[in-house]
């Protein structure tokens, strides 16, 4: 019999397993894909043109200043880092203008503003100022509680952009922030919950800079690095059916349709939405069930697209885009320069992804290269090779960036997000009360969960 049985075998699981092996404790992981990393994940790219072997980030792939944690964790595992290649100007595409600016705005202005009308950017930022004032009175940490939590999360992110912004632009600009950002799914302004905006804002700050470095052979690496050591203790391509916590005993029961795992204490590190795919003994109680049934995954496709350089720069820009183009509102460079190659990672997400998987592939490929020669030039196509990531089609994930909370949700299964049913604990980015949605909010969950399994460990002697 474990001391811990972790299901889930993600940054968030494999942290858990860390601390818990390093306390001392027996500690199996039970995973259901073939792999470890959930989203997580890099793959090579088989260029003659790279200097060194060239790796991308399927899933998740910057880090910030202030994400400690995991900044400790790379550097534990000797993995290094390089700044973001931001350096030039950004491009912006709405309607029919195209300009270039010093400058980015993603939840707050940097820099130079946009050549858009003056009446258009002021909206905007009047609109963003109010937004910023309601993102300051709430608390951080989980907001549910908060003296106006329920009024707010009556509302969708959609209501507040129609009560405040008056133009089309400054309306597109609060719509694209929903789309783009980590602890937002991404999710369509209609679908998810002021509150769960404000929030996420509030503890996940774009200000904050979280994506300011990028990782030498991609954020992938580390699962694989965390999951050293492991053994016979790592399951993999087994997924959990069923945990039963019988009355008066003292084993937890993990049920795969090939084992059953005893273990004193359970740690499910995976999103909600998965996580109501396992049924329990005794049963969740009522606001747990709501939470996995209400809280989605984002609808997001990633796009790595490579070149035999980093060709935009030489018309001096950073490689970042932000429009209202018809598939790919956000992309950036995430070139690492000891490959020599040039990357662009592009997103596909929301209802515009809807519409984009129904295409065939070649169909989605001259699409989003489309929208990248709008905001680059010709050359953006003629890439060396493109590659989509679908992340709502892989099965034991169901999305990204993360999950998110549609109106009414909070309110009403905010506590079961972290609170244990008897000797489970939860864990996972979307648990987190700061950094939800991003690496560091995974790592400090995992540490969190792993605490609290040890404590309980150690009460039953």
């Amino acid at each position: 019999m474990k001391d811990v049985v972790v299901v889930g075998a993600g940054l968030a699981g494999l942290v858990a397993a860390r601390q818990l092996r390093r306390s001392g404790l027996s500690v199996g992981v039970i995973e259901a894909a073939p792999s470890v990393g959930g989203r997580m994940v890099r793959t090579p790219l088989a260029l003659e043109e790279a200097r060194t072997p060239a790796w991308v980030d399927l899933g998740g792939q910057w880090v910030g200043p202030s994400h400690s944690r995991f900044l400790a964790l790379l550097d534990a595992h000797g993995l290094r880092r390089f700044p973001s290649p931001h350096g030039g100007e950004t491009v912006l595409c709405f309607g029919s203008h195209r300009c270039t600016f010093s400058g980015f705005f993603q939840g707050f202005p940097e820099g130079q503003p946009p050549s858009v009308p003056s009446r258009d950017w002021d909206d905007a930022m009047a609109a963003l100022k109010q937004f910023q004032e309601l993102v300051a009175s709430l608390p951080e940490g989980h907001p549910h509680h908060h003296p106006d939590a329920a009024a707010l999360d009556r509302l969708s992110f959609q209501d507040w952009i129609e009560a405040h912004t008056h133009t089309p632009f400054a309306a597109w600009y609060f719509a694209y922030f929903c789309r783009a950002v980590g602890f937002l799914g991404p999710a369509e302004p209609d679908q998810v919950s002021l509150l769960h905006v404000a929030w996420g804002q509030r503890t996940a700050s774009q200000g904050d800079h979280p994506e300011e470095e990028l990782i030498h052979g991609g954020a992938g690496q580390l699962p694989t690095l965390l999951a050293e050591g492991l053994g016979d203790a790592l399951v993999l391509g087994e997924p959990v059916r069923a945990i039963q916590q019988p009355e008066g005993e003292a084993a937890v029961a993990v049920i795969t349709d090939r084992a059953s795992h005893r273990c004193r204490a359970v740690i499910v590190a995976m999103p909600p939405a998965l996580a109501g795919a396992i049924r329990f003994t005794p049963a969740l109680p009522a606001d747990r069930v709501a939470l996995q049934e209400g809280m989605a995954m984002g609808n997001c496709t990633k796009v790595l697209i490579a070149y035999g350089r980093p060709w935009w720069r030489e018309s001096g820009l950073s490689g970042i885009a932000i429009g209202d183009r018809p598939w790919v509102e956000l992309c950036a460079d995430s070139s690492d320069p000891e490959t020599g190659l040039g990357v662009i990672a592009a997103f596909v997400v929301g209802r515009r992804r809807e519409r984009w998987a129904a295409l065939g592939p070649e169909q989605r490929r001259a699409a989003v290269l489309e929208d990248l020669a709008a905001y680059f030039g010709p050359m953006a196509l003629e890439p060396l090779e493109y590659v989509e990531k679908n992340w709502p089609e892989e099965p034991f994930v169901g999305g990204a960036f993360a999950a998110w909370m549609p109106p009414g949700l909070w309110t009403r299964s905010g506590d079961a997000l972290l609170r244990p049913h008897g000797r489970v604990f939860w864990a996972g980015t979307e648990v987190a009360e700061r950094w939800p949605g991003f690496f560091e909010g995974a790592v400090d969950s995992g540490e969190r969960a792993a605490a609290a399994a040890a404590a309980v460990v150690a009460l039953l002697g």
